[in-house]
């Protein structure tokens, strides 16, 4: 990948392999820097921002955002089942949204090195209220380790194998934890991951504004 920095277009002919290289990391640190800030600039507004219960459509909340998934992970396609006939649930329509894309990243990132990655989402009553999840073939995790990886700024794998902030399943917790819901994972090494959302039902909805 070429290095987009003007220093780096404009001199590239004078600099030495190493300079070049020396380029290279400055740009990919700074690109890295700006994932960071706006991640933790999303938690902050988490943290502030006053959620509003709204009745939505589950499918088509869904099917956007795997669409947008899908467009935006095109260099790596992954196989997207969707597993959701229909449903509503009272819930903050950005949070929820925000909580599906970035299990849905996550999936996306973990299922990279598959010959044939999948994702599923999928969603049932319960008698709590509604679950959704997401599921990948992807490398998996130890459930030992199942409270840091919602922790922020925890990661369990090396940046350099899946570049990430450790951010995004915090974002998701937070989010979730503000509409009186929960999230978790279940998952095993070798064997991929699900990631769950529990949505409470109406009655039961206390959203977190203080």
């Amino acid at each position: 990948q070429t290095c987009a920095l003007p220093i780096f277009e404009d001199h590239a002919k004078d600099l030495d392999a190493e300079g070049q290289s020396f380029i290279e990391t400055i740009h990919t640190s700074a690109e890295e820097m700006n994932q960071l800030i706006d991640d933790l600039l999303a938690y902050s507004r988490l943290e502030r921002r006053e959620f509003k219960p709204d009745r939505i459509e589950l499918r088509p909340l869904i099917k956007t955002v795997v669409e947008q998934t899908e467009r935006e992970s095109a260099d790596s396609p992954v196989n997207f089942i969707v597993d959701v006939n229909g449903g509503t649930v009272v819930a903050d329509v950005n949070g929820l949204t925000q909580a599906l894309r970035n299990y849905l990243d996550n999936a996306v990132k973990f299922t990279r090195n598959e010959s044939q990655p999948s994702v599923e989402v999928g969603a049932k009553e319960t008698a709590a209220g509604c679950l959704l999840w997401v599921r990948d073939n992807g490398v998996g995790f130890d459930m030992k380790y199942h409270d840091r990886i919602f922790d922020i700024f925890q990661r369990l794998n090396p940046a350099e194998d899946f570049p990430g902030t450790g951010v995004g399943l915090a974002i998701v917790r937070k989010a979730m934890e503000r509409m009186g819901g929960r999230a978790w994972a279940e998952s095993e090494p070798g064997h991929g991951a699900t990631f769950y959302l529990e949505i409470p039902k109406l009655e039961q909805t206390v959203f977190k504004n203080e």
